[in-house]
């Protein structure tokens, strides 16, 4: 009932003055969905907002959902199905990461069998799925917004191309200045 009321509806999106596009963030389809959600903010924000620093991982994560609302919005204006949970934003996040870091090695559990395997071809697997998952969402299946999570992705790339222009121009004029 509280995801009904305070979800982000696209056929609906100035419900409660547009406070939605901040409740849904807030809210879980359940246990799981919540302690899914902050695995993988736990596991990747904290060096995340190190390399950062805090007022920017702020922004990341902010626009991060604010852009994967968008892209859910986009697909079906007039869904009265509500949008929740933070996935759009924690993407931004991971793609970052796995930018920033692409060597890192996460250990997995597959087929009872322990592997540690680079982010950045967990990155390139967990894209792939969420192509098909947008793709099955366009086709009106599924109840996963992958498009939120594309679009929560697509912030993390756009953050990540920014800091590498800005680090490349910082170390440019460090390497001028003492010659």
């Amino acid at each position: 009932a509280v995801a009904e009321k305070w979800g982000l509806v696209p056929g609906d999106l100035y419900r409660h003055y547009g406070l939605t596009v901040i409740s849904s963030f807030l809210l879980h389809g359940g246990l799981f969905h919540l302690l899914g959600n902050l695995y993988f903010f736990l596991m990747f924000g904290d060096n995340v907002e190190d390399e950062m620093g805090r007022s920017q991982y702020l922004l990341l994560l902010a626009a991060s959902a604010l852009v994967g609302d968008v892209f859910h919005i986009l697909v079906d204006p007039r869904s009265t199905m509500p949008l929740i949970g933070a996935s759009g934003g924690i993407s931004g996040i991971i793609v970052y990461y796995a930018l920033q870091f692409p060597k890192t090695r996460i250990g997995m559990l597959i087929f009872f069998r322990w592997y540690r395997i680079p982010v950045g071809w967990l990155m390139i697997v967990w894209l792939v799925a969420q192509v098909f998952g947008a793709l099955q969402q366009v086709s009106g299946f599924g109840n996963v917004s992958a498009l939120a999570h594309l679009g929560g992705a697509s912030v993390g790339l756009l953050f990540w191309l920014h800091s590498r222009q800005f680090s490349s121009q910082g170390s440019r004029g460090t390497v001028a200045s003492q010659a």
